[in-house]
């Protein structure tokens, strides 16, 4: 299939910023109630942002710090009681995946009525946030190169009662339109933007070889790799270099548009009982299993070679040496055992690793057994 869709409207950069703020004050000139939701740190306080911010100063806004992570059902009640008074026209998010993720699913559960996180949950597992004939219109601008929320139509939402993460997904989530600053990702910590890196060559390499795979997304994707794979060995000697963090930013765009029609695979449906049970962060997660996924999936590739030379390698071992050759630069484990994972804990591993919709999007079948197999060889 060689359908391509995304209908996010995406400036980047700091000289379209003011453009930005203008387009938004002639499309939202009569919205008067403005949610601003932060990630915290007086971000919005950024010389960048002042455009945006002086677009707000004439609205009646109400800024709340979303300084979780991963937020869950009972953040997401949280928040929504927190905001309820507030009648809000329209969403501003600024910050990481997670101020991201509680953008979408406030927009998508903003009429209806939960009083409890079971409610919640139920709103949200049985889709009925669906039933709604509009959701507020919201706004992204991402911190951290990573995650691409700003080009998804689906929040992560976590569970942990129930041990389960959950999809808020509906085209009508796509943001209405998204500001790339990658002045904004300077200051985030090293180990995070490693993190949220990794997520990206996730999202960019799963999108390559996705059930729903087409040729438009692979060529977002080849362009998120190779700016992954030239700019991450470098960030450690100046964390502050705008060029290479303007390059990570446009890769995590990239991937984010790739991954936007095709959603994830196995890496990523594995990650998330690694990052629940054990607390791994999601990137590193998620990546800790690429190498031995694509080993699993190299044959049923389309054009294998093209997605070896974006990552400068000849063969899928080379790939896992430079996923390998990050981790240690880094100083990030890179076993399972270092993390607290036991032989014992891969049976629970592999029973809470089948996500629908993105183990069953993997090109190959991976079976139980292949899969404890797969991951007793990380310990």
């Amino acid at each position: 299939m060689n359908h391509f869709y995304n209908p996010v409207a995406v400036s980047f950069g700091a000289p379209s910023a003011q453009a930005f703020a203008d387009k938004l004050q002639s499309r939202y000139a009569d919205a008067e109630r403005v949610l601003l939701l932060t990630r915290g740190g007086d971000v919005e306080k950024s010389e960048c942002l002042q455009p945006v911010m002086n677009f707000l100063s004439g609205k009646e806004t109400l800024l709340v710090e979303v300084t979780l992570y991963n937020p869950n059902v009972t953040d997401i009640l949280n928040l929504k009681q927190k905001i309820e008074p507030f009648d809000f026209e329209l969403i501003i998010a600024i910050g990481g995946g997670s101020v991201m993720d509680a953008a979408k699913a406030l927009s998508a559960l903003q009429r209806r009525m939960v009083h409890t996180a079971a409610e919640v949950r139920e709103a949200i597992t049985g889709e009925s946030y669906r039933e709604m004939p509009q959701f507020t219109p919201w706004i992204g601008i991402p911190t951290t190169s990573g995650t691409g929320s700003e080009v998804t139509c689906w929040a992560t939402v976590w569970d942990e009662e129930c041990g389960s993460k959950y999809s808020v997904s509906d085209v009508r989530l796509y943001a209405a339109a998204a500001l790339i600053l990658p002045e904004l990702t300077v200051t985030m910590p090293l180990r995070l933007s490693v993190a949220t890196a990794l997520d990206a060559l996730c999202h960019a390499t799963e999108a390559y070889w996705s059930v729903h795979t087409n040729a438009i997304t692979r060529v977002y994707s080849l362009q998120a790799i190779e700016r992954i794979r030239g700019t991450l060995p470098l960030l450690i000697e100046q964390p502050d270099n705008l060029e290479w963090r303007e390059q990570l930013s446009m890769a995590s765009v990239f991937a984010g548009l790739a991954f936007s029609n095709t959603r994830t695979t196995a890496c990523h449906s594995i990650s998330y009982p690694l990052t629940m049970l054990y607390g791994i962060d999601h990137g590193i997660a998620a990546s800790i299993t690429l190498a031995a996924v694509l080993k699993h999936n190299f044959a049923a590739l389309i054009e294998p070679e093209k997605l070896l030379h974006a990552y400068g390698a000849a063969t899928a071992e080379e790939v896992d040496s430079f996923i390998q050759s990050i981790y240690k630069l880094y100083g990030l484990p890179n076993r399972l055992s270092q993390y607290g994972v036991t032989v014992e804990g891969i049976r629970s591993l592999v029973s809470l690793s089948y996500t629908k919709g993105r183990m069953d999007n993997n090109p190959v079948e991976i079976s139980p057994e292949e899969l404890e197999h797969m991951l007793v060889s990380l310990l």
